[in-house]
């Protein structure tokens, strides 16, 4: 099956190669935005719970047949007769693998259960107030499973049983899973070889064949009489199924049904031509959805619906049709922009529609200037990152749904210029899986939770603890440095140095420094390395972990004076490469083993050298800046995104080359920071935005408008140019510090004040205890 999936997709990528090469004549950039409205509240900052729950009195249920075979949907069912209706009412909830509950035939849970995790032998429960959806007298609730246990997967750790679990526990209200539920198998779900996805993905394709339909047998009405009583398995917390951890993360949001854009040309639409109809329709977005039908057909049609993903390894939905009226929504998500029902003659498309669902988190970050070509790329590399979102972090949607955690470092500071802080939720259950996954080696896993397989990449963990103190500037949050501190260490002493006063290359269990090509392995880990140590240096000093500091600082030391052997005149190089690499140049001035004296020969680099896949080209774009060449970013920018703002598509590439790889990666959505942290200018001077610095780059935009949500609230900067000078606006949380920098002859209101103008502060009473600092330039 594994090899089947492998052919499938090389040649689908050898498709779309030979397709690329046909000429497309002058490129047009094609404009996006995401339509929202930036709430005016946004959540306050929250931290996940890591305490598991250890006074379960509910059991595990299954059936007494299958409990360990793969691909597997249950349907459970429990009548409870209530006097009276409770003003709260908490179920908590687990399922290996996904559950989706009723009660009175109506809809509470849409996808419930988190991938299990953190650790390999865990897994989380969800806890929801039911207590509105009871009423006095019998209640009917509902539950259906799907169990998974793929024997590889990059997102999943399997129990190996299948399993279902419900306590909800009051004074006066005890309901638990045990054995007097009633269970029956659902085989209208067959567990088909045919269509398998990629085989890193837990999930399975739906082949759904309705001819063994259940009926409506969540309805109140529904007789269960036949069914069989549950199997007890274990106590919760206990056996197979391991401890129990709080989901940390919402649950999904659920959009509703929707129609697609041209559902209304296939209404009651009837299919004749002999070898059937490919109908395909359209989202405004790629999105993560299940797609929904409703068909008059006779029995044992076939319909299939994939997306234009579906080559390249994601899940896809089969349906096998019933006599008569039906209709049915494949309960597995993929993604995609456009749907393509593959319809047999003699079937008539009533309707087609979709539901999105997605990580509930707001959209409240956004960029606005003169450059429509900037402001569509913010906009595209927001759907990407919003798409990549679920149960973890994803590299991409479709293929993996994996948490590599070089993508999780770039989705965590992209959400920090864009998302409100349940996004944050989800990288903090992303560090604490992978602490949970630390052993004896002190290696930090690359993907957790992960089975049948195992990655280290050095380089990827190494931006990840950079990325633990960029966390820590933009959200204040302490006690989070505690967790990551001692085991950021301790990876770091696993690299030796070398007779040469540089690193003995770790090669981890997949050498790699980037896609891209050319890589300056030497350089680049070398300057990871010391930019990691510098990262966690500051750790230490903000902690007081004084213990540390000699072995940070002798190690910095030798490694600064090793470095300086591979300078040359075109910029930094090893002898593993002929030309210098734009990736290590980047590299050594962001940990700065780079010079100020060197910022010339390596802008030069920077700007003639492009061997950095989108993945790497963030961390170019952010040396650039912290150069001060902005509109060398600027220009760079456009040149290598030209060929994805050129595609009329939502979402960005994994590669610069639209036929390689997926086209929603998360990890090429750099310039959204970009635009935002430099070009807007609008960073924490002090962790957790104690004091923000806002310092746009007036030249490159007459007009501007950014807002950023911070952990103290929105923080947004929108000037325009005038005949007399610039009209800055800026709106900042109270009791935030701003300091602002502004061209001479610049009007600042802060909060609707006019508070500097004609080179002077004025209304200072009106600030309500605001402190503003201006600088001009």
């Amino acid at each position: 099956m594994q090899i089947l999936q492998t052919i499938i997709s090389y040649l689908a990528i050898a498709g779309a190669f030979l397709s690329s090469l046909i000429p497309q004549g002058d490129l047009n950039l094609f404009p996006y935005t995401n339509d929202y409205t930036i709430p005016d509240t946004i959540p306050s900052y929250s931290v996940i719970s890591t305490e598991a729950k250890d006074d379960w009195t509910a059991k595990w249920i299954w059936d007494n047949k299958s409990i360990t075979e793969e691909n597997v949907w249950m349907c459970f069912q429990k009548t409870v007769k209530l006097n009276e209706i409770p003003k709260e009412l908490v179920a908590h909830i687990s399922a290996d693998s996904k559950y989706w509950l009723y009660i009175n035939g109506e809809t509470v849970v849409f996808e419930g259960s988190v991938k299990r995790g953190p650790d390999e032998n865990s897994g989380y429960y969800d806890s929801v107030d039911i207590a509105s959806y009871l009423k006095k007298g019998e209640n009917t609730i509902c539950a259906l499973v799907w169990f998974w246990d793929n024997e590889a997967s990059y997102s999943y750790s399997s129990s190996g049983q299948g399993g279902f679990i419900f306590e909800a526990i009051n004074d006066s209200v005890t309901i638990t899973s045990d054995k007097s539920w009633k269970v029956k198998r659902n085989t209208a779900y067959v567990d088909s070889a045919l269509y398998p996805p990629n085989y890193r993905l837990p999930e399975y394709s739906i082949y759904f064949d309705a001819r063994k339909d259940m009926g409506d047998w969540t309805s109140e009405s529904y007789d269960y009489s036949l069914w069989e009583n549950a199997e007890e398995y274990a106590v919760g917390g206990e056996g197979v199924y391991g401890k129990l951890y709080p989901r940390g993360i919402p649950f999904l949001k659920d959009y509703g049904l929707r129609a697609y854009e041209n559902s209304s040309e296939y209404e009651n639409y009837s299919v004749t031509k002999l070898g059937g109809e490919k109908i395909t329709v359209y989202i405004p977005y790629n999105a993560q959805l299940t797609p929904y039908l409703k068909v008059i057909a006779p029995a044992g049609k076939k319909i299939r619906i994939t997306t234009e993903n579906t080559l390249i390894g994601a899940v896809s939905t089969t349906y096998i049709t019933k006599e008569g009226e039906q209709e049915f929504e494949a309960l597995g998500w993929f993604n995609g922009e456009h749907i393509t029902y593959k319809i047999p003659k003699g079937v008539t498309v009533v309707s087609l529609m979709y539901r999105e669902t997605g990580y509930d988190s707001s959209f409240c970050g956004d960029y606005k200037s003169d450059d429509e070509f900037m402001n569509s790329l913010w906009q595209k590399s927001l759907r990407t990152l919003y798409v990549t979102m679920r149960d973890n972090f994803m590299d991409c949607p479709d293929r993996e749904r994996a948490q590599w955690w070089g993508d999780v470092t770039s989705e965590m500071i992209m959400t920090m210029y864009s998302m409100d802080s349940n996004s944050y939720l989800l990288y903090q259950k992303g560090v604490e899986a992978m602490l949970a996954h630390v052993d004896d080696s002190n290696v930090l896993q690359t993907v957790v939770p992960i089975s049948g397989d195992y990655f280290e990449l050095p380089v990827q963990q190494l931006a990840g603890i950079v990325g633990f103190l960029t966390y820590y500037e933009y959200t204040g949050d302490k006690a989070f440095l505690e967790k990551v501190y001692e085991p950021s260490v301790n990876y770091l002493k696993l690299w030796e140095m070398g007779d040469n006063n540089l690193v003995v290359h770790r090669g981890g269990s997949w050498d790699w420094a980037d896609w891209g090509s050319k890589a300056d392995m030497t350089a680049i880990e070398n300057a990871w390395v010391y930019y990691a140590l510098s990262a966690t240096e500051e750790m230490a000093k903000t902690l007081g972990k004084t213990e540390d500091l000699t072995f940070i600082s002798q190690r910095k030391s030798d490694i600064a004076k090793g470095y300086k052997s591979l300078w040359t005149d075109e910029g930094f190089k090893s002898g593993d490469v002929k030309k210098c690499d734009d990736r290590a140049n980047a590299l050594a001035v962001l940990s700065g083993l780079a010079s100020r004296e060197q910022y010339a020969t390596i802008t030069r680099v920077l700007t003639e050298t492009q061997n950095s896949s989108p993945y790497m080209e963030y961390y170019v774009l952010e040396a650039l800046c912290q150069m001060g060449e902005y509109d060398l970013a600027s220009n760079r920018i456009k040149d290598r995104y030209l060929g994805m703002m050129s595609e009329d598509y939502s979402t960005l590439w994994e590669f610069w080359d639209s036929w390689r790889g997926t086209k929603n990666h998360a990890w090429s959505g750099g310039p959204l920071v970009i635009m935002s942290k430099h070009f807007a200018g609008i960073t924490p001077l002090e962790a957790g935005y104690e004091k923000v610095k806002i310092d746009p780059q007036y030249t490159m935009s007459d007009n501007l408008c950014c807002t950023v949500p911070s952990v103290k609230g929105l923080v947004t900067v929108d000037y325009k140019k005038t005949a007399k000078g610039y009209n800055v606006n800026l709106t900042v949380p109270q009791g935030v510090d701003a300091v602002v920098y502004v061209p001479r002859n610049a009007v600042v209101t802060l909060n609707s004040v006019v508070c500097f103008e004609n080179g002077e502060y004025v209304n200072s009473e009106k600030l309500n205890n605001l402190k503003l600092t201006v600088y001009t330039k």
